[in-house]
């Protein structure tokens, strides 16, 4: 049974929208579960339409899930400097107080751009890698629409996109990432 950490900071940004996206926002509720802290992710996540919702369905019998955040922003404006530093942080400082772990999900978008950092996802992933090191398998699942670029490839061990516009296939996205996973830790 692996111990595997597991979070999510999702945003889709337009950067022709001029109003940032800020904490708050990520903090109500729509159409989404508002921002998820610790077990709040086990509680909120499961038998819903996202990547992480497929991913617990699919590992939580089998393995020791560590639940860090999870986020949903939808889409909007660059994301403000605080709300990235606040959410990417206490993602961080969960991460640091769970090792050691064996793996470490993260549930993304991969278009995420913050006012200091044009690739968020890139971001956090050096953040992740930074406190897990090189040796401890990353796997992300990330819409279709993400912008993929060289840091979010280098830093992570295994990937999962969405097939479908509109975005039906979200669980099986999280499922399709659990797949990748075992078979990286069953190496």
């Amino acid at each position: 049974m692996a111990r595997i950490a597991v979070g999510g900071f999702q945003h889709e940004t337009n950067c022709f929208v001029p109003v940032p996206t800020d904490f708050e926002y990520f903090t109500s509720v729509g159409d989404r579960p508002a921002l998820c802290m610790g077990d709040e992710v086990l509680r909120n996540l499961p038998n819903r339409a996202f990547g992480m919702s497929g991913f617990l369905a699919d590992m939580a019998d089998k393995h020791q899930l560590v639940p860090l955040v999870w986020t949903s922003g939808g889409a909007g404006g660059y994301v403000t400097n605080d709300a990235f530093e606040r959410i990417a942080g206490e993602m961080i400082r969960r991460l640091s107080e769970a090792l050691p772990v064996d793996a470490v999900y993260l549930d993304l978008h991969g278009a995420m751009c913050s006012l200091d950092f044009e690739d968020g996802e890139g971001e956090l992933l050096r953040r992740v890698r930074a406190v897990v090191g090189p040796k401890v398998p990353v796997v992300v699942s990330l819409d279709y629409h993400t912008n993929l670029t060289r840091a979010m490839v280098e830093l992570t061990d295994g990937m999962a996109v969405y097939y479908t516009y509109p975005h039906v296939d979200r669980a099986q996205t999280g499922s399709r990432a659990a797949r990748i996973l075992t078979t990286i830790l069953e190496r």
